[in-house]
């Protein structure tokens, strides 16, 4: 479940779904040389690594500004945009090799800025919104304050066959002091969170016996110490229902096989860990 091999995870800015799947596919192909790539789920928390933006889209081609990080985030354009932007550019329709060279040359530089930015004792700062932020915000104050989680340094319980990768996160989790937790079942997991302080619940969809969004809600509805983050590790061929993960209170997804750094950062947002 775990992997600090890379492929790196792309999100697309701006493209029709079919467009999107499209898209998918080719990155998913293996190149005959360089890294490999996946796209990220529209609903899942991890950052990316790299962007792809419809060129055609001026709100797409905006939200690069938004999202962008320079060389430690890059991106690429596909179509002809209106602007002059300083991101390489890819005519319409872009075939599967010219995508993965470009992405490749963007890998290098992103790690190239990540070497500099290491030999020069600092680091990048971590993305802290869960949710994207509104032009004109009409949300009532208080349920941001709800929101928040104000350092809950509860446990990680990992909903999964076996303990392996709870053993993975707790080694992971060990210079924060947070312990990882395992359990097999729906019910072990409603019970351990109604017993002790939870502070984020991770579920393995590729358990046939569990209903996520089930146990999503009865998590969120189980009356222990803390109201649980719950995350659900999604691969293939399980497919992300949005809006009964909203319904039950989730707070989105992780793609599998997610990096070490990734599932790290995810967790510390989650667990207000600075």
């Amino acid at each position: 479940m775990q992997t600090e091999n890379y492929p790196f995870a792309v999100r697309l800015i701006g493209f029709l779904p079919d467009d999107a799947r499209r898209l998918a596919l080719q990155l998913a192909q293996s190149a005959a040389a360089g890294p490999a790539f996946f796209c990220l789920s529209d609903d899942s928390l991890q950052d990316p690594d790299l962007l792809i933006a419809n060129g055609d889209e001026l709100k797409a081609l905006a939200a690069l500004a938004a999202l962008s990080q320079g060389d430690l985030r890059p991106a690429l354009i596909l179509g002809a945009p209106a602007l002059d932007l300083p991101y390489p550019n890819l005519a319409k329709p872009a075939d599967t090799d010219s995508i993965h060279a470009e992405l490749g040359q963007l890998v290098l530089r992103r790690a190239d800025a990540f070497a500099k930015l290491a030999a020069a004792g600092t680091a990048p700062m971590p993305e802290r919104r869960l949710r994207e932020r509104l032009d004109f915000d009409l949300t009532d104050p208080a349920e941001y304050e709800a929101r928040r989680r104000h350092g809950a340094r509860g446990a990680v319980l990992v909903v999964d066959r076996n303990s392996v990768f709870s053993q993975h996160l707790a080694a992971l989790l060990q210079p924060y002091g947070i312990p990882a937790l395992n359990v097999g079942g729906e019910t072990e997991a409603v019970l351990t969170c109604a017993a002790r302080a939870v502070a984020v619940v991770l579920i393995n969809t590729a358990l046939t016996a569990v209903d996520p969004y089930r146990l999503c809600a009865a998590l969120k509805d189980g009356g222990g110490p803390l109201q649980p983050a719950v995350v659900l590790l999604v691969a293939p061929p399980f497919v992300y229902d949005a809006v009964r993960g909203r319904v039950a209170g989730a707070e989105g997804l992780l793609d599998r096989p997610v990096a070490d750094h990734h599932l790290r950062a995810v967790l510390k947002k989650l667990m207000s860990i600075t």
